[in-house]
């Protein structure tokens, strides 16, 4: 055999691997973008009617007006609803867009190393059609659609460039990692930008609102008692300088963890020296901001020998209103290095169960431990911050929590036994039962509603208190006493002067009658869907079980309560969003005397829409309702969390 027959035969194997190869991918790729066109329709639905109003429910959180938006005016209507807790929320949300840029970029990494390809050639286009993408979106919003027309030029720019790239690479059988680098580039540029842009407005709007208040004090407090206001601006700079040089630091400990000391002393020498550098710079500006605080604090302790009449020839502001937004620098930097001390520790700890050295680990602990203390003196400036807000949200965010906490286990529970006795115990006419249980569901709620009010009327021949008069006790108000639960019973063991502290009146009697009719209405629903999940639990594990010699509780907590696990992590989900949403039987149920005792947070919200005025607009509660939808999201996201490893799909 010749040479070049044998380089033919060594070199068509490998030619003919590369073709299954790229059929492979082309395959891969068609089907990518087969189930993406099914997906479409629905994805632009989804964009209308969910994303959309979300959107432009910010948006229009953002703007003034009574009725209709009438100018932009950035955080107001947030910092008014929550304080200075309304820039940490900005703030937490631009670390949200920065850790989903992070995933997007290792995910390209992760393919990159797996199938080949160079991630790196689309970052130039992504970084150009995210921030288009963003000021297409945000000039439709804010001017008109014929002005969101100007960013498309770099749009199509970047479309070019992404079609360029894809065009040379295709031929290597890339496709349909190409397609993935298009989509997590283009996405790394929107995280990327909107966590950038969001970061810099929450702190210009910060500096806007209290530059000018700080004015106000140095022009209003005598001249004796007159301290140097440290400007803003610097402090802030200050702040970004300390978290660049502690992302410094964890940059260099990551770069020396792999690394021998023994072998590279001259590397470990030069980076442990610019380490000391770093962390000398950040207790610097860690205690020029302190400083500058301090001295604020001082003048605010100067405001005290200010007259109303002196205030007032300078602003129009009452005086708490002016502590207030001068604070809130003061309070946000507070908490983000509270937030940045427990972080530390979280670190420190985690490095000291590395540690070889005894002393070293002790070190370590020892400084955690002091960081810790820090971190929660630091947090505690929570309730401060939080109480420059409006306390009706906060009172009708609490109540909703309350109606949540004593609705969603009670009906979740009675759900379950329901189910289970008719699941096991019921031979005949388990479809009945399943009626039965089911009405009060798909029963008008408007309707079920109004006879609640009948039953729990205030009328001593209402069915409610013919049944506490049976058992001993009076006739009450259902509808109509704000007083809390615990309270009531306190004064019928104690008599009429008997007064509990605040925090353990319990829920309002209003409040009471909606957790028992949402209790009525879900716990039928839930044991219907509990009863399928029974059903799909084979029939040959009880019988082993029971062979094993396992009791009835036995059989239900180690085998029956995991298996219909995603049953209970579909109810719960469902439970907790719908009770944070609960609006139709509240409003059908309160009364007047019980409106500051049963509105729960959507109908405090619908309340300010049907009656705004100056100093609660609709727009106002715009930002109302997108601060549930945050916290809903939140507890949603935190429950998948919390059940990932607890739920049992087979």
């Amino acid at each position: 055999m010749t040479t070049a027959s044998q380089s033919e035969s060594l070199v068509r194997p490998k030619i003919e691997e590369q073709h299954l190869i790229m059929g492979r991918r082309r395959s891969q790729l068609n089907e990518s973008l087969l189930g993406l066109l099914f997906v479409a329709p629905v994805a632009i639905l989804a964009f209308i009617f969910q994303l959309f109003p979300v959107v432009y429910g910010f948006y229009l959180s953002m703007q003034d007006g009574v009725n209709i938006p009438e100018g932009f005016v950035g955080l107001k209507h947030f910092v008014s609803a929550v304080g200075s807790l309304a820039y940490m929320i900005a703030i937490a949300i631009s670390v949200v867009f920065a850790i989903g840029g992070y995933v997007l970029y290792s995910r390209a990494l992760a393919a990159m190393r797996d199938s080949g390809g160079n991630f790196y050639a689309y970052l130039l286009p992504g970084f150009i059609a995210g921030p288009s993408t963003l000021f297409a979106l945000g000039l439709a919003f804010r001017v008109g659609i014929t002005y969101a027309l100007i960013p498309l030029i770099p749009l199509v720019i970047a479309i070019l460039i992404y079609w360029q790239i894809n065009s040379q690479r295709t031929n290597q059988g890339l496709g349909l990692s190409n397609f993935l680098y298009t989509i997590n580039s283009w996405g790394l540029g929107v995280f990327t930008f909107s966590a950038t842009l969001l970061l810099l407005f929450t702190f210009a709007e910060l500096h806007s609102a209290v530059t000018p208040v700080m004015a106000i004090v140095s022009a209003v407090i005598p001249d004796r008692d007159v301290q140097y206001l440290f400007p803003l601006f610097p402090q802030i700079l200050a702040l970004g300088g300390t978290v660049a040089a502690l992302g410094a630091i964890l940059t260099i400990n990551a770069v020396l963890a792999p690394l021998e000391r023994d072998m590279q002393p001259r590397k470990f020498l030069r980076f442990g020296l610019l380490r000391v550098f770093l962390v000398v710079a950040i207790v610097g500006l860690v205690v020029y901001v302190i400083a500058a605080q301090e001295s604020l604090r001082a003048s605010i302790v100067s405001l005290s020998d200010v007259t109303q009449e002196e205030l007032r020839a300078v602003t129009r502001v009452r005086m708490p209103n002016l502590i207030a937004d001068v604070s809130m620098w003061s309070e946000v930097y507070t908490m983000l290095l509270g937030i940045g001390f427990t972080g530390l520790a979280y670190y420190a700890w985690s490095r000291a169960q590395r540690r070889e050295t005894p002393m070293g680990m002790v070190g370590v602990i020892l400084i955690s431990i002091l960081l810790m203390i820090g971190g929660w003196l630091f947090i505690g400036v929570l309730p401060e911050a939080a109480s420059n807000g409006d306390p009706d949200f906060f009172d009708s965010l609490l109540r909703t929590i309350t109606y949540a906490v004593l609705t969603v286990p009670v009906q979740l529970t009675l759900g379950l036994s329901l189910a289970y006795l008719l699941f096991h115990e019921v031979k005949r006419g388990k479809s009945f039962y399943r009626l039965i249980y089911f009405l009060p569901y798909i029963a008008p709620t408007v309707a079920t509603a109004a006879v609640f009010t009948i039953i729990f009327s205030n009328r001593d021949t209402a069915p409610a208190n013919l049944f506490l008069q049976a058992v001993g006790l009076p006739a009450q108000q259902w509808l109509r006493n704000p007083n809390g639960v615990f309270q009531i019973l306190a004064e019928i063991i104690g008599g009429a002067g008997t007064q509990l502290p605040s925090f353990l009146v319990g829920p309002s009697l209003p409040l009471l009658t909606a957790i028992l009719y949402t209790i009525w209405v879900f716990s039928g629903y839930n044991a219907v869907i509990f009863m399928a999940g029974l059903g799909n639990i084979p029939a040959d594990i009880y019988e082993a079980a029971q062979v094993d010699g396992a009791g009835r509780w036995d059989i239900f907590r180690k085998i029956v309560f995991p298996m219909i696990s995603p049953t209970t992590f579909f109810l719960t989900v469902l439970a907790v969003i719908g009770t944070f949403r609960a609006f139709n039987h509240i409003w059908v149920l309160r009364t007047a005397d019980a409106r500051g005792a049963m509105d729960t947070t959507t109908v405090y919200i619908y309340e300010t829409i049907l009656t705004a005025s100056v100093l609660k607009t609709r727009p106002y509660a715009a930002s109302l309702s997108f601060l549930l939808f945050g916290i809903i999201l939140i507890l949603t996201v935190i429950q998948n969390r919390l059940s990932r490893d607890r739920v049992f799909y087979g």
